[in-house]
């Protein structure tokens, strides 16, 4: 193990993937199934491999470029997908053009013939939200799947030369806009920043006003359960006990002698609930006597400190000991006065307020303990007129006492319920207001000052060392910063500087860590990581597979799919992987795509 570890919510799930054949003479494929965990392409170059993963991105709206045989052979690309459990099947035509179906779980089948309609489509079903960019040529623009997959995804001869590798850069910082648009930042440059702005600051203004209410509303809450002094459960317990008291009484053999005994039942609750009132009335006390103790001593502390600083000030006040108007002359001793001084006010301000609240409960107490004494009055006059009145009446006025001690309890527990809801939804309005603050701060700072970003880059650079770690890659620097947001640089090397499998050790630890860091803040929109073919002849199989290896510790953990295709390395799995290997025949070796029909394949 190399480390340890400490999804959008709405995240994608690779089902199948199925090339279909163009005419008579076309390729196809078998139909791949993807694992829970790990999908391996394993087999020897030339077989197919690379068609099958391009597919897959293929069909999610990477523009990827195949060799002319598939073009010619191979008809759809045909690939399943879960979301939240929902089936989506995606038919792509295999051409230099955008013709994509879908079918969606209702049956409802929707077409598309440009990127960005299909880009649309797919961000609004993972739950991204994104705004207008700017382009390099200064123009607005949009994200597009082409420009957030290879976050996802490595091409095979591209992929692994740089940290990120898309068909076209046409936006401004667009590996920074990529990166924001997962963790659902505010983005580096807005098109329509100034009308953003204004957004932002009427959103801020709105939950600004709704802070204030929800206090409003969290206060008068707490004055309604400023004399309860018992906990939610307790008072569902009393209710019930008073409740299986009243199905008692109107039980056939209830008697006069119930009566009484159910009202002294209530007055030896009483009483026991005034006994504990008044103790905890009595801890109370001792405690706010103890911190008047405290402050007392500390307060003689801070006069025999005092005295020692005038005595320290009188005694340089005599020319022949310090005669230089710089003289430093007991300055440690001064500046631990001031520290000393400081530490004993700062302990007195914590016990007043202590006491403060403690004053505050003792009053809730009393308060108690006055209803407790009046309940119990009423109660022991109940008694006595019960003694008087005929059995039936006696009964009738035995429940309704209770019934109303059970209403007087309901209340109070209700009371407490809306405090308790009052309290969660301040909280919610503050977070909201907090989000919105920083949106709106991302307009009046710079990036390097956004408190997400710092803490993002902060944490990504941990997790980099770490796989940097896992892949045994020792000739870089581990002092890691970023330049424009998320890029990384290795003490003053950048990862386009690094050469052979230093480089692609680099690169492929990067995106493991983001990976990794997108997952841990619930924020990855897909919940897979596809590998085309690593450059495995430049990297020891023993470091890839402690690489796959953690992978799958990831994927465990984290439900995150890895597929990635490879010819000399091999990865033994468990039940929750899957290996596709070429199956079919061919003139020297065994491949993924057939000209077998698919009848004879069925059958």
């Amino acid at each position: 193990m190399c480390f340890e570890t400490t999804g959008y919510g709405i995240a994608m799930k690779l089902i199948s993937l199925q090339l279909l054949p163009s005419g008579k003479n076309g390729w196809h494929s078998s139909k791949l199934t993807f694992g829970e965990n790990i999908t391996q392409l394993y087999g020897p170059n030339g077989c197919g491999k690379t068609p099958i993963v391009q597919s897959i991105a293929f069909c999610l709206g990477y523009p990827a470029v195949f060799r002319n045989d598939i073009y010619e052979r191979c008809n759809f690309a045909v690939l399943e997908f879960e979301i939240n459990s929902a089936l989506y099947v995606v038919k792509r035509t295999i051409s230099r053009d955008t013709d994509i179906l879908v079918r969606e779980p209702a049956g409802v089948e929707q077409r598309f013939h440009t990127e960005g309609e299909f880009s649309e489509y797919i961000f609004s079903l993972v739950g991204i939200k994104h705004s207008n960019l700017v382009s390099t040529g200064r123009q607005s623009t949009q994200a597009y799947l082409a420009t957030l997959l290879p976050l996802f995804f490595l091409d095979q001869d591209e992929g692994y030369k740089a940290i990120y590798c898309p068909p076209s850069k046409f936006i401004q910082d667009q590996f920074s806009e990529m990166v924001r648009l997962v963790f659902d930042l505010p983005p580096k440059n807005s098109f329509s920043k100034k009308k953003d702005k204004l957004q932002a600051k009427e959103r801020l203004d709105f939950l600004d006003r709704q802070v204030e209410a929800s206090s409003r509303k969290l206060n008068l809450s707490k004055e309604g359960i400023k004399n309860i002094t018992k906990d939610p459960d307790d008072l569902k317990n009393e209710i019930k006990s008073l409740e299986e008291e009243i199905e008692n009484l109107k039980s056939s053999e209830a008697s006069h002698d119930d009566s009484i005994g159910a009202i002294d039942r209530l007055i030896k609750r009483s009483r026991a609930s005034l006994i504990e009132a008044r103790e905890e009335i009595s801890e109370i006390q001792k405690r706010i006597k103890g911190f008047n103790r405290i402050t007392s001593e500390i307060n003689s502390e801070i006069e025999t400190l005092s005295l020692n600083e005038e005595a320290r000030r009188v005694f340089l006040s005599f020319n022949e000991i310090c005669s230089s108007s710089s003289c430093q002359l007991f300055q440690r001793s001064s500046e631990s006065y001031a520290k000393n001084l400081l530490y004993l006010k700062d302990q007195i301000k914590d016990l007043e307020r202590n006491s403060e609240i403690d004053h505050l409960k003792i009053d809730a107490l009393n308060s108690n303990e006055e209803n407790i004494l009046t309940d119990l009055s009423n109660l022991v006059d109940e008694r006595n007129s019960t003694l008087e009145k005929s059995e039936i009446s006696s009964l009738i006025d035995t429940i309704s006492e209770i019934k109303n001690k059970i209403f007087d309890l309901q209340n109070e527990f209700e009371s407490l319920e809306k405090y308790k809801n009052s309290e969660s939804l301040h909280v919610e309005i503050i977070n909201e207001r907090q989000a919105a603050f920083e949106t709106y701060q991302a307009f009046n700072t710079s990036s390097s000052q956004n408190s997400d970003l710092v803490k993002l880059r902060s944490e990504l650079r941990q997790l980099y060392l770490n796989w940097l770690d896992c892949l045994n890659t020792n000739n870089v620097s581990r002092d890691i910063a970023f330049r424009d947001d998320f890029i990384p640089i290795l003490g003053k090397e950048s990862i386009s500087q690094l050469k052979g499998s230093t480089r692609i050790r680099a690169v492929l630890a990067y995106h493991a860590a983001l990976l990794e860091l997108f997952l841990q803040s619930e924020g990855a929109p897909f919940k897979f990581f596809i590998l085309d073919t690593p450059k495995q002849h430049e990297i020891h199989n023993d470091d890839l597979d402690q690489y796959i290896r953690e992978l799958k510790r990831l994927s465990l953990d984290k439900g995150v799919q890895i597929i990635f295709s490879t010819t000399e390395y091999h990865y033994d799995g468990d039940d929750l992987d899957i290996e596709w290997v070429p199956e079919y025949p061919g003139e020297k070796q065994n491949m993924f795509l057939s000209t077998i029909r698919l009848e004879a394949l069925n059958k």
